[in-house]
């Protein structure tokens, strides 16, 4: 593409300034198209990825392409990561599984000259920005994306992106510009700009002087718990808050990728509320916010340092705790979370007790956050059509049962019409013994199974727990 100017007329109400702007108010900007597309090709890539989606009982193949950014020499690569978001609440507190796993990933010059074959690597929990690399045993050196982070972006300001078209057409990117409408302070500072939408989630954005300065992302709404970075709008229909996502995140997650199944979140282990007016008001308090703690869990981090029930947080590393109603508490947990594990953390803590306030310093090593059902250990077995999985700390919240005192794997998957499905297991299912063996893991339902299964029984017996109570499942082989 040649240089060229860009006019383009702003409704007005986008910057909350009135009516619609006339052709008079039109805004000009120059953005270099011709020098911002060689640039771009030497680091992009049209990347075709093959999805095994897993609906608990339901399995089916999604192809699906995208455009992705080299960002290290040694071929890290990042892309638009939502679909393999397993985020979801009820996901992870159910016992119904939902995944999105890669099978095939393949990388294509934008001209379509070379391809890569890639692996996935993980996908940020917060950003969603999915990371994968380039498999490449030659030892080549990539050109990449080199993002500035000395940049920064004010409202008004305009940004330019190159995001991926159809296949069947050529070139295979297109150009386009957003402006920055306002830069939010709160839950995070975050650049949010207009004009794009979530099929250009992850494109780099450059600036005027072509300086790349990060990626197109969301930001999540800590009120809702939402990932997709929706929020309500006075029509009632969601729309996302979109923006920069700078140069110092991108850095974090090339030096540190995050990998599938790896736990890199800080975990204290408290069940908690926030502070809210009416409550600092009972207790004579003067805060902005904080977090009052309503249960510690036995050998967590939080009771390893003494907090205890009762305890009022009211700062974290002597930054005040602004949390004063129950729509803020995500912006806690989520501060907690991206410490990581084994950070220690000083809180000022407020007691309160026999009409007197007493307030002290406790500090944690936070721990590494319980892995989710989604990343537990598995076992499948063929003949019964029946995947099980082990049980993770948010089945023993949803059960209400301790640890210590209650055992088994959960049915994660099974087959409609398969013999264990047809035999009357259901997802869900804690199975506690088969035949005759105990089981508390994954290894040893591997084990029980598979040795009752040598001996080709007609029928196999499982000792179940369901809806807080035990039965027997005897499931026919034939």
């Amino acid at each position: 593409m040649k240089g060229r100017s860009v006019i383009v007329a702003v409704a007005l109400a986008i910057l909350g300034l009135g009516a619609a702007a006339s052709p008079a108010n039109a805004i000009t900007t120059d953005f270099d198209f011709g020098r911002l597309s060689k640039q771009v090709e030497q680091y992009s890539l049209v990347m075709e990825m093959k999805l095994e989606l897993s609906f608990g009982m339901q399995t089916t193949e999604q192809e699906i392409t995208l455009l992705a950014t080299v960002v290290s020499k040694d071929g890290l690569v990042v892309f638009d990561g939502t679909t393999l978001d397993l985020s979801d609440p009820f996901n992870t507190f159910s016992s119904f599984s939902i995944k999105s796993t890669p099978t095939r990933i393949e990388f294509k010059t934008l001209d379509g000259s070379t391809t890569y074959e890639g692996e996935y690597i993980g996908n940020d929990r917060y950003t969603k920005i999915g990371m994968a690399r380039i498999v490449d045993s030659t030892g080549t050196e990539f050109p990449y994306c080199k993002f500035s982070n000395k940049a920064s972006l004010s409202t008004g300001d305009w940004v330019a992106l190159y995001y991926l078209l159809p296949e069947f057409v050529s070139p295979r990117v297109g150009a386009d510009i957003g402006m920055v409408s306002t830069v939010i302070e709160m839950p995070e500072k975050f650049p949010m700009i207009v004009g794009f939408g979530p099929h250009e989630l992850v494109s780099v954005l450059f600036d005027q002087n072509l300086n790349p300065l990060g990626v197109l992302g969301m930001l999540p709404d800590p009120a809702s718990g939402s990932a997709d970075g929706s929020m309500r709008s006075f029509g009632g229909d969601d729309f996302p808050i979109m923006g920069l996502i700078g140069a110092d995140k991108i850095a974090q997650l090339v030096a540190d990728p995050p990998v599938k199944g790896q736990i890199v979140r800080g975990w204290l282990g408290i069940t908690l509320q926030a502070l809210t007016r009416d409550i600092q008001e009972f207790f004579n308090i003067e805060a902005g916010g904080g977090i009052i703690v309503n249960e510690v869990m036995t050998g967590s981090p939080a009771d390893v340092a003494g907090l205890k029930v009762g305890d009022i947080l009211i700062d974290v590393n002597g930054q005040a705790i602004e949390v004063d109603t129950e729509e803020k508490l995500p912006v806690f947990q989520r501060r907690i979370s991206e410490m990581g594990p084994d950070t220690p953390v000083e809180f000022t803590v407020i007691r309160t007790g026999d009409d007197l306030v007493d307030t002290t310093n406790v500090t944690a090593i936070l721990g590494k956050a319980p892995i989710a059902a989604t990343d537990a250990e598995e076992y499948e077995n063929d003949k019964l059509e029946i995947k099980v999985r082990d049980l993770v700390f948010t089945d023993y919240m949803l059960y209400n049962v301790e640890p210590e005192e209650f055992s088994g794997v959960v049915v994660s998957e099974l087959e409609p019409g398969g013999l264990a499905n047809i035999g009357g297991l259901r997802i869900g299912d804690v199975v506690q013994r088969i035949g005759a063996s105990e089981v508390n893991s994954v290894d040893e339902a591997k084990v029980a199974l598979e040795a009752l299964l040598e001996k080709d029984p007609s029928e196999v017996v499982f000792f179940v727990w369901r809806n807080n109570k035990t039965m027997f499942v005897n499931v026919k082989t034939e």
